[in-house]
């Protein structure tokens, strides 16, 4: 394996977003984050799920072409987030845009696994249908490879499985907050998941969320195998320093006579596994891809979009057939 450049910084954004009919003000703010990361020399920047947008404002909106400008402007790279219309009345995609140095869209993921309609409705401004996409993606930078989510997928691990097996060296999972107060408290959960997605997979993940509505309990966090590098509760950038090089010694490492030694003066030592996407057993992994009776289709518009209230229901419902 050849060495990679050591380092590479990055800015993680958790802004305090507008929403609704403010929505477009999400642009000038969004245009400000980028010029703070490029002057903190960060060659990435990430932004939230549905930030700039549109999202839960009006879908005439032109703050994506803003951040592109910039982005080209200050030749950094970014993830950004809107919602875009689908191919029936009524639907649409939550997209997650790669944007390059050049202000060019290096690639589109559509969320593959959405909210459901109430919780979709609740963020959208009463936009239900939500669909999903059907493309798991890694998306090859100059600084590493990005495997690129969004926010409640973090906590599918078959999909962050998947991007390290297609050679991912960050998960980048923006989320999209709520708007106000609700009967979950998740911020730790959120960390906790971020670590063990990280530690078992041998990559760095990054999180942040919307923060509406002033609400200060963010989740915004750069996660490596080894430890947690960055966090931030409050709104304003996350700058950090991935250390690629570092991956590559994890991931090429296995556990063997040097490392179960003990450490001598300036030994190296391993706050992860070393070698854990290697132990594997694909063979007894077929449950996996089998159908659940009580998993939410997602694909409900094929037998017409009403049918989601009675697939949410079913849900809802607790059926647990085996």
């Amino acid at each position: 394996m050849s060495a990679r450049s050591r380092s590479v910084r990055i800015a993680v954004a958790q802004p305090p977003s507008f929403s609704g009919g403010d929505e477009h003000r999400n642009a000038a703010q969004a245009c400000a984050f980028v010029d703070e990361a490029a002057a903190a020399k960060a060659a990435y920047v990430v932004f939230p799920e549905g930030y700039p947008g549109p999202y839960s404002g009006p879908m005439e909106n032109d703050a994506l072409d803003r951040v592109r400008e910039r982005a080209r402007a200050r030749r950094v790279w970014v993830s950004a987030g809107r919602l875009e219309p689908g191919t029936l009345p009524d639907t649409f995609h939550i997209a997650h845009l790669l944007i390059d140095d050049q202000g060019e869209i290096r690639a589109r993921y559509r969320r593959v696994q959405p909210n459901h309609p109430v919780f979709n409705a609740y963020l959208m401004s009463g936009r239900h249908h939500v669909l999903p996409g059907d493309e798991i993606l890694t998306v090859d930078a100059p600084f590493g490879r990005i495997g690129p989510l969004i926010c409640s997928e973090l906590f599918v691990p078959e999909l962050s499985r998947i991007l390290m097996l297609r050679g991912a060296d960050l998960i980048v999972a923006p989320g999209g907050g709520v708007h106000g107060p609700t009967r979950t408290r998740l911020q730790e959960t959120w960390r906790a998941v971020a670590r063990a997605r990280a530690a078992e997979n041998l990559l760095y993940v990054v999180v942040t969320q919307n923060l509406f509505a002033g609400s200060r309990q963010g989740r915004a966090c750069v996660a490596s195998p080894e430890r947690m590098v960055a966090q931030r509760d409050d709104a304003g950038l996350i700058v950090a320093d991935l250390d690629l090089a570092r991956l590559d010694a994890v991931r090429s490492r296995y556990y063997d006579e040097e490392i179960l030694s003990p450490p001598g003066p300036g030994d190296e030592v391993y706050g992860c596994r070393p070698g854990q996407s290697h132990d594997r057993r694909p063979e007894l992994y077929g449950e996996l891809i089998r159908p659940q009776p009580d998993a939410f289709e997602y694909h409900y518009e094929r037998r017409g979009l009403p049918t989601w209230r009675a697939e949410y229901d079913k849900i809802k419902g607790g059926h647990h057939e085996r």
